[in-house]
């Protein structure tokens, strides 16, 4: 499925296939949420597809359409990160190994059982270990004819410099706010205003995300303004640390962020938690700016530390403190 927003990126790619000039890697890159794995799957779709529609699109009715849909395509490897093997993990750090990216190099190499592309999406590809990304590069230097290997991400810096070069980019950046909108309100979405502004714009993660996520974030809510109504914040750190961690921290990045916002200008400035806005700004008035900057790389230290096993109870615990402390 093409999304509105990607009409551009859509029409150079069809440009490249009439032309013949489709490269053999490309990476696709851009915030989450914006549709960039659909569009991978598109791209592969329509180039596997017998007899493709008037746009570019896979007809959805070939024979390699319905292997495409049944997920058995033998041209067509999708990869994205998985946990470690024998992993006794509740929450495993998920990556891409290198005997898989070996496998998949060495399918690249054999004949096409369609007579046609060869292809492959790789998601997340930052998940790469180096070791896997090493691995791929001799398949990037010296690809074969109608070779294509899409690499997904968000995070494109985490990518080998190596990696990148070899690879023609393609961003895919937020929509416009009315387009968002108008498409999010296609899809039936109750608040759209509500739930784009918690996705940062991005329309797949406000439409995916919003419903499932507003109980949790009232927990974080109500954890951060627990102080203000003489509760102890520590008595949500257990459930804090059961959301998801990225997501949560996340969230928090958003609320120090309206702080600044709320200590910087004045008290009508936009910022993400309007909800909240009468509890943010009794909490930017008695805070300090250097402590609340202190607690932004606190956090972002810890979503980094995707190798490392925390015991994510007590690092709720450190940042409730540091937050009750601001």
């Amino acid at each position: 499925m093409i999304y509105p927003w990607q009409r551009e990126q859509w029409g150079k790619m069809m440009q490249l296939k009439q032309a013949q000039r489709l490269p053999h890697a490309i990476m696709l890159y851009g915030e989450e949420g914006s549709g960039k794995s659909g569009f991978a799957q598109s791209l592969s779709a329509s180039l596997l597809c017998r007899q493709p529609t008037q746009n570019g699109e896979a007809c959805g009715s070939c024979s390699s359409c319905h292997l495409i849909s049944a997920e058995t395509h033998p041209d067509l490897t999708y990869l994205k990160p998985i946990a470690p093997e024998n992993s006794k993990s509740k929450k495993p750090v998920l990556n891409i190994r290198i005997d898989v990216i070996r496998k998949l190099c060495t399918k690249l190499t054999s004949s096409s059982q369609f007579e046609g592309y060869r292809i492959a999406i790789i998601e997340n590809a930052d998940k790469m270990l180096v070791q896997g990304a090493n691995a791929l590069l001799k398949t990037l230097e010296e690809p074969g004819n109608q070779t294509l290997i899409v690499l997904v991400t968000s995070r494109p810096h985490r990518l080998p410099v190596t990696i990148r070069s070899r690879c023609q980019s393609l961003r895919f950046p937020h929509p416009s706010e009315s387009v968002a909108l108008d498409w999010l309100q296609a899809q039936g979405l109750k608040t759209p205003e509500i739930a784009l502004k918690y996705a940062h714009g991005a329309p797949l993660r406000a439409l995916n995300q919003h419903e499932e996520s507003l109980e949790q974030r009232e927990i974080l809510a109500r954890a951060l303004i627990a102080g203000l109504n003489g509760e102890s914040s520590l008595s949500y750190s257990a459930k804090l640390a059961n959301l998801p961690k990225d997501i949560s921290m996340g969230w928090l990045l958003d609320w120090i962020n309206d702080l600044v916002r709320l200590k910087n200008t004045e008290c009508n400035s936009d910022i993400i938690n309007e909800k909240n806005r009468p509890h943010l700004i009794k909490l930017a008035q008695k805070s300090d700016l250097k402590k609340i900057f202190a607690l932004n790389d606190l956090v972002i230290g810890y979503i980094r530390k995707e190798t490392i096993a925390l015991n994510l109870q007590l690092v709720w615990e450190n940042l409730l403190i540091s937050w009750d402390s601001l």
